[in-house]
């Protein structure tokens, strides 16, 4: 895109992106105020319906709303027009299944950092808010019904992915590239927003380099689907394995500490995760060529 598809300076774009999605935000608070009001008596429908709340107007209005604003081609800034192959889908699908032991080392690592005494306070603020996440979950995830489980992906695995990628990827990350922010310090700063604004601290560095590995499919293939295709792809998985853990009898292993893998698949996921990135990496950018 040129410069003079844009119709304000870059800090402007930051600052009307910023307005917007404070706006939407506290609009979400008051839209999930009335649902829990209204349905009190059903705590798993009210969460599913503010979180679609959320994935509606805290994300994709901001976004779009942005998007339009800004230029004469909206669509193009949220890399809507173009599309991925079959193959760049398939090493994705790739690339999320051989990544799991590698995630859950990091996950391992992140959730059992030990913070000095002088920050005892916080540490345990960011432990109360991870047990309270957690009891959002277990409520989310409901008593392990098909219909629960069809609803958690269309509301996790489809919307929660959908709307993310077009605030973060589509909308934030582009607009600091677009505006000539260097590509890997407006992947990394995204992904650090996006991981931050999730506020759990013990799963901040996990979620970081997801939200950096979505960025890069960005960046390499010009197209929003794919981090949609990745992010969905891995909430999916998440909500399946929670439905079938409460489903079994076994909910409390959705909020017991995170477990390694022995070492020999961690080391194999690492090897066949940065394979696969590469390979990503080099079939994006032939197919440019």
């Amino acid at each position: 895109m040129k410069k003079s598809d844009f119709v304000i300076s870059l800090p402007k774009r930051l600052v009307l992106l910023l307005c917007m999605f404070i706006v939407c935000y506290i609009l979400t608070v008051a839209v999930s105020y009335i649902l829990g009001k209204v349905l009190s008596g059903n705590l798993p429908a009210a969460l599913r319906l503010s979180a679609l709340a959320q994935d509606i107007i805290a994300f994709i209005l901001p976004a779009v709303g942005t998007a339009v604003f800004i230029t004469r081609r909206p669509a193009e800034l949220l890399c809507l027009t173009r599309r991925p192959s079959a193959l760049m889908l398939l090493l994705v699908v790739l690339c999320t299944i051989v990544s799991i032991p590698a995630q859950e080392a990091v996950i391992y690592w992140n959730y059992n950092i030990q913070l000095p005494e002088s920050m005892a306070a916080f540490e345990q603020l960011m432990r109360t808010l991870e047990q309270t996440a957690n009891d959002t979950l277990m409520t989310f995830v409901g008593t392990g019904t098909w219909s629960a489980l069809i609803l958690n992906i269309l509301i996790v695995g489809v919307a929660a992915a959908v709307s993310e990628e077009l605030l973060f990827r589509g909308c934030f990350q582009r607009i600091l590239v677009t505006g000539g922010v260097n590509p890997h310090v407006a992947i990394w700063l995204v992904a650090f927003v996006f991981s931050a604004l999730h506020m759990q601290f013990f799963g901040f560095v996990p979620r970081m380099l997801l939200g950096a590995y979505f960025g890069y499919l960005l960046l390499w293939s010009g197209s929003i689907m794919l981090p949609i295709a990745a992010h969905m792809l891995n909430n999916v998985i998440y909500v399946i394995v929670a439905w079938w853990q409460v489903r079994n009898g076994a909910p409390e292993a959705l909020v017991e500490a995170p477990q390694l893998w022995s070492l020999f698949p961690t080391l194999a996921s690492v090897v066949l995760t940065a394979a696969t990135i590469y390979l990503l990496s080099r079939q994006l950018k032939l197919r440019k060529e």
